[in-house]
C-alpha cells in the first residue's frame, strides 16, 4: 500500500493557500499558482524590507544635515561630535528632534561641538601597525592591543618573558610563537631604521632566526 502522507500534505497546501488569501483569480484558489505567487511575494518583501531601511536612513540623514547646517555645523562633524560625547540616540530619534523640537536639537548641537573641542585638545594616541613585526599576526596584534601595547616603542620596552606570558595566557594556539626577536624588531621600527629592519626580517621565519 502506497503511503501518501496526505494529512501533512493537505496541511502544507492549506497553509500556502492561506498565505495567498486576497490574491486575485487562480493565485488564491489553486495551489500551483498560489505557491508561485507567494514565493514571488516573499522575495519582493525580503528585498523591500531592506530598501525601506535604506530609504528611511537617507531621509533621516537629510533632515539632520539640514538642521545641523542651520546651526553652523556639518552632518559629519555633528555625528562625530555625538559619538565623541557617547550619545546613544540613533538617527531616527535625532531626525525627529530636528523636525519637531528645535530646542532639543540645539542642545545636541551644543553637546557635539563641546565634545569636538575636547577631542581636538586631547593628545593624539599614536598606534603603530604591529603586524609589520615578523611573527605577529592579526590575532596576536589584538591580544597586545588589549593589554595597551599599541606602538613599536612599547613593544620594544616589553621584556621577552612578559611577551611569552601574554602568549601563554592567550591560549594554546599562541604558545607555538617565539617572541624573542619582537623587541629587537620593534626597536628598529620605532627608530625608523627601516633598512636594518627589513634586513633583519628577511633573516627570520615566524619571528625566529634560522
Amino acid at each position: 500500500m502506497r503511503v501518501t502522507n496526505s494529512p501533512a500534505s493537505r496541511k502544507r497546501r492549506n497553509r500556502m493557500l492561506q498565505a495567498a488569501k486576497g490574491f486575485r483569480l487562480k493565485r488564491s484558489k489553486l495551489y500551483r499558482y498560489a505557491s508561485d505567487a507567494v514565493d514571488h511575494g516573499r522575495q519582493y518583501a525580503y528585498r523591500d524590507r531592506r530598501v525601506k531601511k535604506r530609504t528611511f536612513r537617507y531621509l533621516w540623514q537629510a533632515r539632520i544635515n539640514a538642521a545641523a547646517r542651520e546651526a553652523g555645523i556639518t552632518y559629519s562633524r555633528f555625528i562625530e561630535g555625538l559619538k565623541a560625547a557617547k550619545c546613544e540616540l540613533d538617527r531616527k530619534i535625532i531626525a525627529d528632534l530636528a523636525a519637531t523640537d528645535a530646542g532639543a536639537f540645539g542642545e545636541l548641537v551644543t553637546i557635539a561641538k563641546n565634545a569636538l573641542t575636547v577631542k581636538a585638545a586631547a593628545p593624539k594616541v599614536v598606534v603603530d601597525d604591529l603586524v609589520k613585526i615578523e611573527g605577529i599576526g592579526p590575532k596576536i596584534n589584538e591580544q597586545l592591543k588589549a593589554l595597551g601595547i599599541v606602538t613599536f616603542a612599547q613593544l620594544a620596552a616589553t621584556p621577552v618573558a612578559k611577551l611569552k606570558e601574554i602568549l601563554a595566557t592567550a591560549g594554546g594556539r599562541f604558545k607555538q610563537w617565539d617572541p624573542t626577536t619582537w623587541p629587537e624588531q620593534a626597536s628598529l621600527a620605532a627608530k625608523g631604521e627601516w633598512d636594518a629592519f627589513n634586513k633583519l626580517t628577511k633573516e627570520l621565519v615566524g619571528g625566529r632566526r634560522v
